[in-house]
């Protein structure tokens, strides 16, 4: 099957009614108030990429690093959740409204999102933590030092995941799918971020960040994959 044809495979079963129920739950919830919901979400998958990039530290029997998940966490909730509403919906309304699934759409938003979004994400980002971390001086540094690196790891994922996106994903679910990708791309962010220095994370936090990565990878597949389905 291809991701325009049908599969000519029997069809699966339907899922629990458990998760038929957390499914429509949380749909209802993100009708009537998306921006909360999203917010959430994001404060999800920002909190379980941060303990996937610490995971390998605590099964070493390292302490948890409550500081570092809690600065995920209110970058999720202060930041990413609210303005991943607003720029993924301004996306939508006003890029191609007539044929919003269309090649030409899907390229367009996938490219103002990867070429302008992305390198301001990460920039904010860095620059967030260094602002929790009372170190605000050092925070042009922080983003000279990192963003290079961290845009070349965000490019190997993100276009590929967001041609998904916004072919197949509907605009509402757009922050539930990304953070369910962001997962191990948010423990690439968590590790490099945790790192003095960009290089300091080559030799053996990078190998914890490509995991995460992995992970994120795998999920893409995973969500494409439940995409044909329903195609």
């Amino acid at each position: 099957a291809s991701l325009f044809f049908p599969s000519s495979n029997p069809p699966h079963p339907p899922p629990p009614p458990l998760i038929m129920g957390l499914w429509a739950a949380y749909n209802a919830r993100l009708a009537s108030n998306p921006l909360s919901t999203k917010t959430l979400t994001s404060l999800t998958g920002f909190v379980l990429g941060d303990l996937v990039a610490q995971a390998p530290a605590l099964s070493k029997g390292e302490s948890w690093d409550a500081k570092r998940t809690g600065k995920m966490a209110a970058f999720a909730v202060c930041l990413h959740g609210p303005i991943g509403h607003y720029w993924y919906g301004f996306l939508d309304k006003t890029i191609m409204t007539s044929a919003p699934t269309s090649p030409q759409a899907v390229i367009a938003k996938t490219a103002i999102d990867q070429i302008l979004w992305a390198p301001i994400f990460t920039s904010v980002f860095f620059g967030s933590m260094k602002l929790m971390d009372g170190k605000a001086d050092e925070i042009v540094d922080e983003v000279k030092e990192k963003l290079w690196p961290t845009m070349k790891v965000n490019w190997v994922l993100w276009p590929a995941a967001h041609v998904v996106n916004f072919r197949f994903v509907p605009s509402s679910q757009r922050i539930l799918y990304i953070n369910i990708v962001q997962v191990g791309y948010n423990a690439f962010l968590s590790t490099m971020t945790s790192a003095k220095r960009a290089d300091e994370a080559i030799p053996d936090e990078i190998k914890e960040a490509k995991e995460g990565l992995a992970i994120a990878l795998d999920e893409t597949k995973s969500a494409v994959a439940d995409l044909k389905k329903k195609v």
